[in-house]
């Protein structure tokens, strides 16, 4: 447990350093988020969090490694789940392309469209390299394995899906830091339940640097995470619920991924049923998520917050419960 806790504790403490040193360059480029009519901040805002918080994961178990395998080599055998080559290149170009992306619309602006296409190119690449679900439930002792094409599109659209729900909740001051902190470490908790040792390494290392940057992202807000943390965060939760949950032939591990995320899933769910009865475009976006509806109850931001928070806490005690 002391490793998890440091790995946590040496990502919480890089991005501290990091953070104000983005938040200058933004200043500095004008890589900033300026107010419309459907933001709710009123002054330019620095929206290239997303770098510290990647700069901190990679920066922070780099050093972990280093240090783990001069004291203990041991410690990266893993009980559940074994790692090989091609999945490893399929995960880090799956990332590298998405943090590419989301860089490049924090900076010029990428139609919705060309986003959602490098989102299914990724969730390719990773089905066809081994990342994807491959069983549903099971009856009795029978597991039940569902077959290519089932699987194939079950991974594309969580994939996707958790990609863009997960971008579409950071849309107030700290929502989705501090969702994503929770809902990693409970993650991490869980991974340590199974003994997948290398897995909880870099999710504890995402929620110490989201826990982090809350300091500069809570209401009121000195930088944003931008798309490239969103979808950098979107694509690495979707990426450690399939390699930790979809590989269980239960229904409590198909359940676990679904509930620790239900605040993104049923934002998005609802998002695409309103516009669809409204007749307006998906991709067409609105201030009715629910952050937005809780604002407009009368709450002010860190009001909105803290419930989001406190919920998402309460989700990842059920989840943590039922994997026990």
């Amino acid at each position: 447990m002391l490793a998890y806790i440091i790995i946590f504790t040496l990502s919480f403490l890089v991005v501290l350093f990091v953070t104000p040193v983005v938040i200058r360059v933004c200043k500095q480029y004008n890589i900033v988020d300026n107010p419309d009519e459907r933001r709710i901040h009123k002054e330019p805002i620095p929206r290239l969090g997303g770098i510290s918080v990647i700069v901190s994961v990679i920066f922070s178990v780099l050093f972990f490694v280093m240090l783990i395998l001069f004291f203990e080599p041991e410690f990266f055998k893993v009980k559940y789940f074994k790692y090989d080559f091609l999945q490893i290149v399929g995960i880090v170009f799956s990332l590298f392309v998405i943090t590419l992306v989301g860089i490049m619309d924090d900076l010029f602006q990428i139609d919705a469209k060309k986003k959602l296409l490098f989102q299914i190119l990724c969730a390719n690449v990773l089905y066809f390299t081994g990342s994807k679900i491959t069983f549903l439930s099971n009856l009795g002792n029978y597991p039940v394995v569902i077959g290519d094409f089932l699987g194939y599109v079950l991974t594309i659209l969580w994939i996707v899906g958790l990609t863009n729900a997960i971008n579409l909740i950071d849309g107030m001051d700290g929502a989705l830091a501090g969702i994503a902190a929770i809902t990693s470490f409970t993650l991490g908790l869980l991974a340590v339940i199974q003994g997948q040792t290398v897995l909880a390494v870099f999710v504890f290392a995402l929620s110490g640097s989201l826990l982090g940057f809350l300091r500069y992202n809570f209401n009121p807000a000195k930088i944003f995470l931008g798309d490239t943390g969103s979808l950098f965060i979107g694509m690495f939760m979707s990426i450690v619920s399939l390699l930790g949950y979809f590989k269980k032939a239960t229904i409590i591990s198909l359940l676990v991924p679904v509930i620790i995320f239900a605040i993104p899933i049923f934002d998005t769910l609802w998002a695409i049923l309103r516009r669809i009865v409204k007749r307006q475009h998906i991709f067409q976006p609105d201030k009715e998520h629910i952050h937005h509806k809780l604002l407009q109850l009368g709450l002010n931001q860190k009001q909105a917050a803290f419930i989001l928070y406190f919920i998402t806490i309460f989700l990842s005690v059920v989840a943590v419960v039922l994997i026990k």
